[in-house]
Parts: structure tokens; C-alpha cells; sequence
């Protein structure tokens, strides 16, 4: 073996030029963490209590890329979708740097209301923002807008259910058409199990009356229940749990919701989501257009609640825990 050292000259030659780099790199990487501009204004519109941690993860992303709330950011917050529409008119007014939005009705009406401004929309996530008609496809060239998709997960979430609890052959699955999400994860879990040849209770409700009634009748040869996503159910997710735990039936989900009790989930965590989309409100307000980001697909995580297994006696299979990326015990 020959080693050749480099001469004098070249060796200096390089570490000049390493030296630059780490500069240029440092550089950029300051911009990138403490924005030049001072008082960034945000508008946020999120109509859904339940996923109010979407929200706390956007602001935490935002902190993490140096905007500092009560420093050199600013959040106006709408909470209710009554208000939604005066909101928005005040947003143009002030002319905020970005609005960020929860709900697919509440980013239809941000991306109507801010057509004709510079004023660009994030949405935290969006089920299906095509299919929700947000945008026209996922690049959307030429709309101010961009944000995360949450669809995608649904078969890898019955998947996992199977997996955990393997003698699963039927599922009750309640169901109410509130938003443009429910049916479209209604059509991937359907989809899903045939693929994976499990039968499909399907229970459509519209009222707690209708809710109750049904999981008082729920069949007997019923093996587990599936939440999909509905505001409604996320909103009397509870009782659905109680039923699943009294009949010692596993529950299953699209979604992160195994810190609220659901046997095994997979899906995306709304913290983390908003997290996600914090990285694109950055560059939009780096002077990246919202046009040029194409949208991103949410991060889905495998969450299994070993409490409520323990209680309702299923023992899931130490090689599906050990691939958990969440558990609670």
C-alpha cells in the first residue's frame, strides 16, 4: 500500500476552500434559523377543538425555525367557523404574511377569500385536499397554496389491527357523512378489506340517540370496531370505546388515537403534522411561493395502547409491539 501525501501548496489550497464552505453552510444555515423580518403575522383558523394539537405542533415548528411568538411573530386565532368569513376579511385587511388553516372547509374558504391577494394559505392537513377540492392536483402550479395530505393509510392501519389481533373476521364500523373525509376513508377501508377478507359492519348514524342505539345492538359474532374519520365519532369517541371494552373487542384507527384508548393505530400524529407543515409555512416566509411547494404527504406512526389490550385480555404479539413507534403501558 502507497499513501501520498498531498503537498504543501494543494493542502492549504483545500483547507481555504473547506473553510469557505463551512462559512457558506453557517451562513446559510443562520438565515435559515433567524428570519431577517420582525413582525410576521399569521392568521390561524381552526374550527375543530379535537385537533387543536395540530396547531401546537405548527407553533413548535415555527419556534424550532426561529420565530419567536411576541418577537418577530404574531398569530391572530379563529376558533370558531362562524366567524370564519370576518376573519378572513380582517386577515386581507391587516395584510397578515400567511394563513394557516385547519378543516377542508376552513382552507376552501381561506384560498377563495385570498384569491387576487399575495397572501398565501398552509393548511396543517386536509384528508384529500383533490378529492376535498382544495386544489387540482398535489403540485398544484399557479394556487398560493400548499399544506399535508393526510390520506393513504388506511389499509396498513386494518393491516396492523389483523396483525395485533389476529382472529378479527368481522368489524362494526360506525359511520356518519360530516365531512369530505368520511366517506373518502370509508372507500379505503371498504377497499382494504376485501383485500385482506375481512367482512364490514357498517352502522350510518346521524344523531347520539342514533349512535348509542347502535352500539347497544351491535351483533355478537363482532370482533373488533374502526373508527374512521368523521367529526362526529372523533367527538363521542369515548362512548364507542367504553362499548368496544365492556364486549372485549379491540378498537382500530386511520389516525394517532392510541393515547385516547384505541387498541392500535396507524395514521398521522396531529402534532406532528403540524410540525410537518411548519417547514413549509418557513419557506414560504423565506420567499419561497406556496406555488412551488408541492404538497406533502403526512408522516403516519404505529400506536398501540398495551393498557387497554391488558384490558380487554389480548395479548398482541411481542413482534407487532416491538414495532411500535408509540405504546402506551
Amino acid at each position: 500500500m502507497v499513501i501520498v501525501k498531498a503537498k504543501p501548496c494543494i493542502t492549504a489550497f483545500l483547507s481555504l476552500i473547506i473553510i469557505l464552505l463551512l462559512t457558506s453552510f453557517f451562513l446559510i444555515s443562520c438565515t435559515a434559523k433567524h428570519p431577517e423580518k420582525n413582525n410576521f403575522v399569521v392568521g390561524i383558523i381552526n374550527p375543530n377543538p379535537k385537533v387543536e394539537s395540530i396547531v401546537d405542533g405548527f407553533k413548535e415548528g415555527m419556534t424550532g425555525y426561529g420565530y419567536v411568538e411576541g418577537e418577530n411573530i404574531s398569530y391572530i386565532k379563529v376558533s370558531s367557523f362562524k366567524e370564519i368569513d370576518s376573519a378572513l376579511i380582517d386577515f386581507k385587511e391587516k395584510n397578515v404574511d400567511l394563513v394557516y388553516t385547519i378543516t377542508t372547509p376552513a382552507t376552501k374558504k381561506a384560498k377563495k377569500a385570498m384569491e387576487g391577494t399575495n397572501i398565501p394559505v398552509v393548511f396543517g392537513t386536509a384528508f384529500d385536499p383533490v378529492q376535498g377540492g382544495i386544489v387540482k392536483s398535489l403540485k398544484h402550479e399557479g394556487e398560493n397554496i400548499t399544506g399535508i395530505k393526510v390520506r393513504g393509510m388506511m389499509q396498513k392501519a386494518l393491516e396492523w389491527l389483523l396483525a395485533g389481533a389476529p382472529d378479527v373476521k368481522r368489524i362494526f364500523v360506525p359511520v356518519k357523512i360530516d365531512t369530505k373525509a368520511a366517506p373518502l376513508s370509508l372507500a379505503d377501508l371498504k377497499s382494504a378489506a376485501v383485500k385482506l377478507r375481512v367482512d364490514l359492519l357498517i352502522s350510518e348514524m346521524e344523531t347520539l340517540e342514533d349512535l348509542e342505539r347502535e352500539l347497544s345492538s351491535i351483533p355478537q359474532d363482532v370482533d373488533a370496531v374502526f373508527i374512521i374519520h368523521s367529526i362526529f365519532i372523533m367527538s363521542n369517541l369515548d362512548k364507542i370505546l367504553n362499548t368496544s371494552i365492556e364486549r372485549k373487542m379491540p378498537m382500530g384507527a386511520g389516525a394517532g388515537h392510541y393515547k385516547k384508548g384505541v387498541t392500535i393505530s396507524y395514521g398521522p400524529e396531529f402534532q406532528r403534522s403540524g410540525e410537518k407543515s411548519s417547514r413549509l409555512a418557513h419557506r414560504i416566509l423565506q420567499g419561497t411561493p406556496a406555488s412551488h411547494l408541492p404538497i406533502e404527504t403526512a408522516d403516519y406512526f404505529l400506536g398501540i395502547n398495551l393498557k387497554t389490550a391488558k384490558t380487554i385480555g389480548l395479548d398482541i404479539p411481542y413482534e407487532i409491539v416491538d414495532q411500535a413507534d408509540f405504546i402506551v403501558r
